[in-house]
């Protein structure tokens, strides 16, 4: 998840640093002639290297949530959960794959069989869900009115927002008074954002995993997703630094007060903030939430995702 968010934001806040250069040798139009050049280039690459990797999860596969009725009541009346008699024996597994009747239906394909070359490269080779397709369609706007959502999207959009809101600005102070400097100075400056993204990354990837590992045993050996939320404190460390940092040393900048060099090192704060926050957000969505459940005992929500 942390070197998802790091490609995005890493380059988002590279490419100004070569846009720059290009517009000033050979004008700002080939920014876009160059954007078509390598999506042509991509589009095979995409086309024969990039399989689709959905597929249908045979039930008995979910141990870490009650996905069948029958997986409900064996988990009130037999053993717990995540205990052998919960794992399809190998007899089961074979009969399963054997029948093609791991998806529900006697007739159906084995969701087991490895696709082809030429079948992964088909546009479409069938639904991954019996769901209605309207339901699916309309799904996250309800979303939107979770709590847990809200959070997510405040949390990614804040710093998000105020990471546009500077990358506007820039131009007008870097561009102007004091410095008078070309836009190949001004996409320079956007190293300090990409440093910090790498930076977000490195945090993020080295106490992400840990601390959900140090929380849960202190917990007793059980997991929360909620563990993943305790990354927000290094966002709220690095952003608020990197905020109040830019904002005020940008003003002295133009007073010629501060070098150059301090609001764009705050302004890698602040995007270090903005992935780990990206990072903190995602992580929790996804293993706090699955695509479909029921909603389980206390005991099968606090199990391991």
């Amino acid at each position: 998840m942390a070197f998802t968010n790091l490609a995005v934001f890493g380059g988002a806040f590279f490419t100004p640093i070569l846009v720059g250069r290009i517009t000033h040798d050979i004008m700002w139009w080939w920014t876009f002639y160059l954007v078509a050049i390598f999506c042509a280039l991509c589009l095979p690459l995409v086309v024969f290297f990039c399989p689709e990797t959905a597929y249908r999860r045979d039930a008995s596969l979910n141990t870490d949530m009650l996905a069948t009725e029958n997986t409900a009541a064996f988990n009130k009346e037999g053993p717990p959960l995540g205990g052998a008699a919960d794992r399809p024996s190998a007899g089961d597994e074979e009969r399963r794959v054997g029948n093609g009747s791991g998806n529900g239906h006697a007739n159906a394909p084995s969701p087991y069989r490895k696709t082809t070359f030429l079948e992964s490269l088909m546009p479409f080779n069938g639904r991954k869900t019996d769901e209605n397709f309207f339901k699916l369609l309309l799904r996250p706007f309800p979303l939107f009115l979770h709590p847990a959502f809200i959070w997510a999207s405040l949390i990614q959009g804040t710093l998000i927002g105020w990471t546009v809101f500077i990358g506007v600005i820039m131009a007008q102070f870097f561009l102007g008074y004091p410095l008078w400097w070309n836009e190949v100075n001004t996409g320079y400056a956007y190293t300090g954002a990409f440093i910090g993204a790498l930076l977000g990354f490195l945090v993020a990837g080295l106490l992400a995993d840990w601390s959900a590992a140090r929380l849960t045993r202190l917990n007793g050996g059980i997991y929360e997703p909620e563990f993943r939320i305790v990354l927000v404190i290094p966002q709220l460390v690095f952003g608020c630094m990197g905020l109040y940092g830019f904002g005020v040393t940008l003003d002295g900048l133009v007073q010629t007060k501060f070098h150059w060099v301090v609001p764009v090192m705050f302004f890698g704060f602040e995007v270090c903030g903005m992935v780990i926050g990206a990072v903190a957000s995602s992580l929790y969505i996804v293993d706090a939430y699955r695509e479909r459940y029921r909603l389980p005992s206390p005991a099968v929500v606090r199990g391991p995702s």
